[in-house]
């Protein structure tokens, strides 16, 4: 399987994105940021690029004015 994982600046803008994520349908999971990527926030957005399509995801947080970082995992 193939992941990508979505860091953002707080918890505050995670639970944002999941709110938005899970009510336009998308499939992901909210982990523990891993530690070789960040330690600002604890937490994080995993998302299965085989399931859910990455791009869609991003503009979306882009339109909600969420910053973040996308990382391979």
């Amino acid at each position: 399987m193939s992941y990508k994982i979505i860091i953002f600046q707080s918890t505050h803008h995670v639970l944002k994105a999941e709110k938005i994520l899970e009510k336009e349908g998308f499939k992901f999971d909210i982990i523990p940021t891993p530690k070789q990527f960040s330690s600002d926030c604890g937490m994080s957005i995993r998302v299965d690029v085989q399931k859910s399509n990455i791009e869609d995801i991003t503009k979306i947080l882009e339109a909600n004015n969420l910053k973040y970082k996308l990382y391979d995992l």
